[in-house]
C-alpha cells in the first residue's frame, strides 16, 4: 500500500507537470477576428497570426487538410503563417495549438466600412419587419467591430463572428447585410461580412498616419488637428471619430491582413466641406489599404452620396462629382443613389437597393455574372452650334426617363454662369440647349445638393452627377462672431474664412456682398442692431455661400448668465456669453453661434444687473431631425427680483412637428408679461428621440441661440 501511495503521488506530480506544460503550450493569444463562426476566404493562402511566448512553437491544423503547418513565435512574441483554404464550404474547424475554432466556413469575405449610412442598422431601415424575421442565413457570418479610436495602431479590436440570425442581423449594417445577402443568393456559398464603421467619421480617420503625412491633403488634416489640440480645453485631448488616423488605428489596423475578397465603402458626408480634396484622399486611402493588405488591387466599391441639403450650396454635388472621378482608380466601382435618397434626411431609409447595387458590381466584376451593374456614366461631350451633346458609358439598351422630360441639366457660356437647360435623348446621347446661352461651353447635370434627376438606362440604373467643366468650385463659408463691449455699448464683430479664403467681403445693411463691397481687415464695431452678410473670396472668385448673421440689441446683451445645467463641450457657441452676445445663429448649426445641449435639461438664469419692466422674452432654437436635433416640447420663463424666489411667467409650446424635415429655426416668444424683474430664468426638459426616429431612444440635441429680453 505504501508503494502504491508513493506511485500515485509521483504519478500525480507527472500529470500536473504535464498539464502545466500543456497550459503553457496553449497560452497563445489570437486576434478577435479569429473566432468560432468565422469565414476564411476560399482558395487563398490566408494569413493567420497571433501572439505567444517568444520562441514558442505554433501548430495550425484544419479539418480540410490532414497536414499541419508550424511556425515559431519571434523575439517579440508575434507569429504568423499562411493557411491554404479549399473551395467554398464547411463547417470546418481549425486548431491552433490547444485552441480550436469551431463552425468555420470557407467562402467570400468583404470589409464593409464608412460612416453613418454604412453603420445604419437593419432595424433602422424602411424594410425592417419581415426582413429581420426572415434573416436566418447560417452560411452568412457577421463580424461587427466595436467603435474605438486611438493615437497609435492597436494590435486587436473588440468583436466576434456571429451566425446571421434575426437577432444578429437587426443591429448589423443594413447596407452590408443586403450586399452579403445578394452575394449569398447569387453565389450559393458562405459569405463573411466584417463591418467596421462609425457615424460622422471622415475619410482621413481611416488612413494610416505615415501615409497621410506623405500627401498634401493628409498634411492639411494633420495640421488642422494639431491646431485643434492647441486651442482645446486644457486637459482634454480632442481625439474623436474624425481625427486623422484615429479609426484606422483602432478599427482597421487590427484586421490587417485578414484574407478578404474586397471592400465596400459608404462615406463622404463628413468631407463635403473639403470636396476639392476628396478624389485624392480616396486614392490615398484605397492604395494604402491595398498595399497593407498585400492582396494587389482588390476590388473597392463605394456608394455615391444621395441628394441632401448640406446648408452650403453645391458642396454635396461637388463631393458626388469627386466620387465619380474616383472611378479612374483601378478596380473601383460606384453605386449611384440619386433616385433613392431623401433631400431632407442625410440617412435615407432605403438601404436594400444600395446593398444590391454594390453587389451588382461585385457579381459582374469579381464573380463573372452577366448582369447590369451601373447606370449611365458621363464619357465626353461635343459642342454642336447652340447645343452640347453628352455621351455616356453604360447606356446598355438605351437611355430613359420614365417618359418624363429630362430634368436638372444646366448649361453655361464663357461667362461661367449656368442656366437651366432643355435636354433631349437622341439615341445613346443627350443634346442640351438653352435660349439663354447662345454659345455654350459647359454642361452640368444634377449639380445641386438636393437634385433628384430622372435620367437612367432602360435597365433602371440611374445616371451619376457630372459636369463637363473643370472650373473652380469655391464653397468656403465665413464664420461671424460677436462680442458685446459693455463699457462702450458696442458690438465687436469678427470674421473668419476657410482655409482657402484669401479675402472676405461684407455688408452691414443686409445687401449681397460683391467685389465692390467692403473687405474685412479685422474686427470692427457697430452700434445698433443690424444684418451682416459676408462672403469669402479666393483671389477674384467669390464663394457660392453667403453667411448671414443678425445682430440684436436688447436688455440681456452682455449680462451675466448662470448655467444650472452645463451645455455640451462640442458646441459651446462662445461659452457663457453665447446666449447673450447679440448674435443669432443661422440654419447651419456649425456656424459657431449655436449652443448645444444633450442629455441635460436647459436651465439658465440671467442677471440683468437691475430691475426692468419686462414686456417680452424669447429664445431661438434650431431643429434638424435628420441630425438628431429637435425643438423642446415647451420653453418655460420665470422672473425674480432677488434671484432666489422665481415666479413662472408663462410657457411657450412647440407647434412644429418633430418629423418635419430640414433645418428649421423657431423663436419661442412670450409676450404681454408686464412685470418688473432683475433675474430671468429659462428652462426646458431634455428629450429622447421618438420611436419613429432612426435614433429612437437616444438623447436628442437642443440647439439654442440668443435669449432676447425686451
Amino acid at each position: 500500500m505504501k508503494k502504491l501511495n508513493e506511485f500515485i503521488k509521483r504519478s500525480g506530480i507527472i500529470i500536473i507537470a504535464f498539464l502545466l506544460s500543456g497550459n503553457l503550450f496553449a497560452q497563445i493569444e489570437l486576434p478577435a477576428i479569429f473566432s468560432d463562426n468565422m469565414v476564411l476566404q476560399q482558395e487563398f493562402a490566408c494569413p493567420v497570426w497571433g501572439w505567444a511566448k517568444p520562441g514558442e512553437r505554433i501548430t495550425v491544423k484544419s479539418s480540410w487538410d490532414k497536414n499541419a503547418i508550424t511556425t515559431v513565435a519571434g523575439h517579440t512574441g508575434n507569429w504568423n503563417l499562411k493557411l491554404s483554404t479549399p473551395k467554398a464550404g464547411g463547417p470546418y474547424f481549425v486548431t491552433i495549438n490547444a485552441d480550436t475554432l469551431h463552425n468555420v466556413m470557407i467562402g467570400e469575405v468583404w470589409i464593409c466600412s464608412g460612416q453613418s449610412n454604412m453603420q445604419w442598422a437593419l432595424s433602422q431601415t424602411d424594410s425592417t419587419g419581415q426582413e429581420i424575421e426572415n434573416a436566418d442565413y447560417p452560411d452568412i457570418r457577421l463580424f461587427y467591430v466595436a467603435r474605438d479610436n486611438a493615437d497609435e495602431p492597436k494590435k486587436d479590436c473588440y468583436g466576434k463572428w456571429e451566425v446571421c440570425s434575426p437577432e444578429s442581423a437587426a443591429t448589423f449594417s443594413a447596407v452590408a447585410y443586403y450586399f452579403g445577402k445578394e452575394l449569398y443568393t447569387e453565389l450559393g456559398g458562405p459569405v463573411g461580412l466584417i463591418h467596421t464603421s462609425w457615424g460622422g467619421s471622415t475619410a482621413q480617420a481611416w488612413i494610416n498616419y505615415p501615409v497621410l503625412q506623405s500627401t498634401p491633403e493628409g498634411r492639411y488634416y494633420i495640421e488642422k488637428y494639431k491646431e485643434k489640440i492647441n486651442n482645446y480645453i486644457p486637459g482634454i485631448l480632442p481625439r474623436n471619430h474624425q481625427s486623422p488616423s484615429g479609426l484606422y488605428n483602432a478599427m482597421l489596423h487590427p484586421l490587417i491582413p485578414y484574407s478578404i475578397r474586397g471592400a465596400i465603402w459608404y462615406q463622404g458626408e463628413s468631407n463635403t466641406s473639403e470636396h476639392y480634396m476628396y478624389r485624392d484622399l480616396m486614392e490615398t486611402m484605397i492604395s494604402s489599404w491595398r498595399e497593407e493588405w498585400g492582396q494587389e488591387d482588390f476590388p473597392f466599391y463605394y456608394v455615391q452620396l444621395a441628394p441632401f441639403d448640406y446648408n452650403t450650396p453645391l458642396i454635396g454635388a461637388a463631393l458626388r462629382d469627386a466620387q465619380r472621378k474616383s472611378l479612374d482608380i483601378p478596380n473601383t466601382g460606384m453605386a449611384v443613389t440619386m433616385d433613392i435618397g431623401n433631400p431632407d434626411d442625410i440617412h435615407p431609409l432605403n438601404k436594400k437597393d444600395v446593398g444590391k447595387r454594390l453587389a451588382a458590381w461585385a457579381l459582374n466584376k469579381d464573380y463573372g455574372k452577366d448582369i447590369i451593374y451601373s447606370g449611365p456614366l458621363y464619357n465626353g461631350f461635343e459642342i454642336e452650334g447652340a447645343g452640347i451633346r453628352i455621351f455616356f458609358d453604360h447606356v446598355m439598351s438605351g437611355l430613359g426617363s420614365n417618359g418624363e422630360e429630362l430634368s436638372h441639366f444646366e448649361i453655361a457660356g464663357e461667362d461661367k454662369v449656368f442656366y437651366p437647360a432643355r435636354a433631349a435623348i437622341e439615341g445613346k446621347s443627350v443634346l442640351v440647349k438653352s435660349p439663354d446661352v447662345a454659345d455654350p461651353v459647359a454642361v452640368r447635370y444634377a449639380f445641386h445638393n438636393c437634385d433628384e434627376p430622372n435620367i437612367s438606362n432602360k435597365e433602371g440604373f440611374p445616371a451619376s452627377t457630372f459636369r463637363t467643366d473643370d472650373w473652380e468650385i469655391f464653397t468656403d463659408n465665413v464664420k461671424i462672431s460677436c462680442e458685446y463691449l459693455k463699457e462702450e455699448d458696442l458690438f465687436l464683430i469678427s470674421m473668419e474664412g476657410g482655409d482657402r479664403t484669401t479675402a472676405i467681403r461684407y455688408t452691414t445693411n443686409g445687401s449681397e456682398p460683391t467685389e465692390n463691397t467692403m473687405i474685412y481687415v479685422g474686427p470692427f464695431k457697430i452700434k445698433e442692431s443690424g444684418l451682416i452678410n459676408a462672403r469669402a473670396y479666393i483671389n477674384n472668385t467669390p464663394s457660392i455661400a453667403i453667411q448671414t448673421s443678425e445682430i440684436l440689441k436688447h436688455l440681456a446683451v452682455g449680462k451675466n448668465a448662470t448655467y444650472l445645467q452645463e451645455y455640451h463641450h462640442r458646441f459651446p457657441g462662445g461659452g457663457n456669453l453665447a446666449l447673450v452676445n447679440g448674435i443669432k445663429g443661422s440654419e447651419d448649426y456649425y456656424d459657431g453661434n449655436w449652443q448645444g445641449f444633450r442629455g441635460n435639461d436647459i436651465e439658465i438664469i440671467i442677471d440683468l444687473g437691475g430691475e426692468y419692466g419686462i414686456n417680452s422674452l424669447s429664445a431661438g432654437f434650431l431643429q434638424d431631425q435628420g441630425s438628431w436635433i429637435l425643438f423642446p416640447e415647451k420653453l418655460e420663463y420665470y422672473g425674480s427680483l432677488d434671484g432666489h424666489n422665481f415666479e413662472k411667467l408663462g410657457e411657450v409650446l412647440n407647434e412644429i412637428p418633430k418629423n418635419e424635415n430640414g433645418a428649421i429655426i423657431q423663436v419661442f416668444t412670450l409676450n404681454n408679461i408686464a412685470g418688473t424683474y432683475r433675474y430671468i430664468k429659462v428652462r426646458s426638459s431634455k428629450l429622447t428621440l421618438p420611436e419613429w426616429h432612426s435614433g429612437a431612444g437616444n438623447d436628442a440635441w437642443f440647439f439654442m441661440d440668443e435669449i432676447i429680453v425686451k
